[in-house]
């Protein structure tokens, strides 16, 4: 956190504003995100939804193991062709194969899900933020869970101040076609 000041200090001040002109805030975001009833109730959906893709995965499982152990006593007691087995096998791996893509498709679906979900969410926080800081005068504000800079003021970009001190040349231009 302490960095992040320093940083912005040097940015303000090579700005040519003074820190006292500046209102500093900060907040932890994962709190209020962990407070708010809109969250609370998308991680419950979200939950259930991993809960209820969790109960199929654990039907395919079942399913694995019950081919593979009556497989396995069938060849134990000598009731299998070769053909038999290598038929067995692949269907083993087929179901293996399947188990893994679901695993990779429900991985996918719940983090679509808790994006859908949280977007509005987030917008909202960001809404808030923007408008207690600019009703309050906050020039920044901080995010402690994150060190993440929330809300910054409009002003000046600096990079082209800081590329000249440094004497870095932008790099040349390709033409487009």
């Amino acid at each position: 956190m302490r960095k992040l000041f320093v940083l912005f200090a040097l940015v303000t001040l090579m700005a040519g504003t003074s820190l006292a002109e500046n209102k500093f805030g900060y907040m932890s975001s994962m709190e209020i995100i962990s407070l708010m009833p809109e969250a609370q109730a998308a991680d419950s959906a979200i939950q259930k939804y991993a809960m209820e893709l969790d109960a199929l995965m654990n039907k395919m499982y079942t399913e694995y193991d019950t081919k593979a152990a009556d497989a396995s006593a069938k060849k134990q007691k000598g009731l299998l062709s070769p053909e038999q087995e290598e038929l067995i096998v692949k269907d083993l791996q087929d179901l293996e194969k399947r188990i893994t893509d679901f695993q990779d498709a429900a991985d996918s679906k719940i983090d679509k899900k808790k994006q859908t979900l949280y977007d509005p969410i987030l917008k909202k926080l960001n809404d808030a933020i923007q408008t207690v800081a600019k009703n309050n005068g906050y020039t920044y504000i901080f995010d402690t869970s994150s060190q993440a800079l929330l809300y910054a003021i409009e002003s000046d970009d600096v990079l082209p101040l800081v590329k000249q001190f440094l004497n870095i040349k932008d790099a040349p231009k390709t033409p487009t076609k």
